[in-house]
């Protein structure tokens, strides 16, 4: 078993820090050189503490500890990271949503906004082929228009907003 380096781990680190940014960026009123900082210091953070957890051969071992979550509670790599440009836990909790997994993992990042919601994948990659035998793929359902990621990006929502409460009476 090996243990990635931070040269193979780039565009994952590159995908989570990107689209915590993205978040950022839609919600608040932050300059592009916040955001910048930001999204460097995001990456270098994670890319340092995935060091040793980072298993290209065996892509889900680690994935627990790889993963970035907001739930009453500020991720520490996100918080030191809104540190260096001035953003408190109080102004990243305004900014960001209440509920948010994000698992960077080799090969793939998703996430999902709310408990409830769609897991989406915001980048995804096949391994190195460990034969020479080549493969057919057909397209991945994360290539259709209709895809999570793609509305994603575009600006859309995937799931419902949770700072609402229902009530049901009977």
């Amino acid at each position: 078993m090996t243990h990635g380096t931070e040269a193979e781990m780039i565009p994952e680190v590159s995908a989570a820090a990107s689209f915590v940014c993205r978040l950022l960026r839609s919600r608040g009123h932050l300059s592009d050189v916040q955001l910048q900082v930001f999204r460097e210091g995001l990456a270098q953070a994670l890319s340092e503490h995935y060091q040793h957890h980072w298993f290209p051969d065996r892509p889900q071992k680690g994935s627990g500890y790889r993963c970035i979550r907001i739930n009453h509670e500020m991720d520490p790599l996100i918080g030191r990271a809104a540190g260096h440009i001035g953003l408190t836990a109080g102004q990243l909790f305004s900014l960001l949503p209440r509920e948010l997994t994000l698992w960077v993992d080799p090969y793939e990042v998703s996430y999902r906004i709310g408990e409830d919601g769609s897991i989406c994948v915001l980048y995804e990659a096949d391994p190195p082929a460990k034969h020479t035998t080549p493969s057919i793929r057909g397209p991945s359902v994360y290539d259709q228009t209709d895809s999570c990621k793609y509305r994603f990006m575009m600006g859309g929502r995937t799931s419902p907003p949770k700072n609402y409460l229902m009530t049901v009476s009977s």
